[in-house]
Parts: C-alpha cells; structure tokens; sequence
C-alpha cells in the first residue's frame, strides 16, 4: 500500500512540475472548430438545427500558464431562414498540467457579435465559460484542443426593434482545435 502512495505522489510532482510550454512570453496562432445538432419538439412538432462554427485566434502567455488571447469566429445554425453570427473578442485561460503533455484548459470569453436572420441584424455581447476544455500537446510547437462543454450568456438588443433576447445556457457543443506555438 505504501508502495502505491508513494508512486501516485510521484507521480503528482513530476505531472506539476513537469516543464511547461505554456511559459510567459510564448505565443500562439490557432483556431476552432465546432459542429452541433439540436432537436426542439414544440407544439408536438420537432425542429431539428444544425450549427457549424469557425474562429481563428492568436494568444500571449502573460505569466506561466496565464493566457490571453483574440478571437474572430463566424457561426452559421439552422437551414432555411439560417441564423449567421459574426463574434470578435478577448479571452482569458488558465493551463493546469494534469500530465506531461495534457492540459486542463478552463477559459472565460467575452465576445462583441453581430447576429443576422432573415433580414435583420442585431448586434450585442456575449460571455461565456468554457467549462470542460483541455489541450493536448505532442510536440512542444502543436497542441490540439477540444472543448466538450460551456455556460453561456448573450444578450442582443437594437433600438427602433422589438428584440431583447437573453440567452443563457449550459449547452455540450463539442469543439475541436489546433494551435501553433512560437
């Protein structure tokens, strides 16, 4: 038993203090990719959409394992009548090592965006926590990422329109990155 707690002790040490790439002053280029389907049943009618998303983003480490990064992302959801959002915005991380090479990401994004359907277009803001991300790097210059689930809060408004919408969500929309260190 000994045995075993002194290797799992080890074994913490070494994943804690294992040299990390994510050190102050690296920098990264990257992106995001994410793809979703939900079904509504309203009225005794389903309604299923389909949602894809891309976001290029650039980032600095501005202390050991502290990120902040931009983003620029485009969204489109649904089929007829589909709904386009154009996001922009910084986010904040934070990289725990739970292994040598495998990261817990969690991140907070604030996004200025641009919604359009149907005509109309309505800007606002959004917030969101990425809950459950890691980052899992084979060599020192590539990390590849994934995202299984966040909590979101959008607010859109536009004076002379009758929209105020609030949205908030704890939603599992998976997304699936890569990023480039130097």
């Amino acid at each position: 038993m000994k045995k075993l707690i002194y290797s799992l002790v080890a074994l913490l040490v070494l994943s804690v203090t294992s040299v990390s790439a994510q050190q102050k002053g690296d920098v990264y280029v990257g992106g995001d990719l994410g793809f979703g389907v939900s079904s509504v049943i309203i009225s005794g009618e389903s309604v299923t959409g389909v949602e894809f998303g891309i976001q290029p983003s650039v980032g600095i480490f501005l202390a050991d394992r502290l990120l902040l990064g931009f983003g620029l992302g485009y969204n489109v959801s649904g089929g007829d009548g589909a709904t386009h959002t154009l996001t922009l915005g910084p986010r904040v991380g934070y990289y725990v090592p739970l292994c040598k090479n495998l990261y817990y990401t969690p991140t907070l994004d604030l996004q200025f965006c641009y919604v359009a359907s149907e005509g109309y277009g309505v800007p606002g803001f959004g917030l969101g926590v990425n809950l459950f991300g890691v980052e899992y790097r084979p060599t020192e210059r590539i990390g590849l990422s994934a995202n299984l689930l966040s909590l979101d809060y959008v607010l859109l408004s536009k004076e002379g329109l009758t929209v105020n919408t609030v949205d908030f969500g704890l939603s599992l929309s998976p997304r699936v990155g890569a990023k480039f260190y130097f």
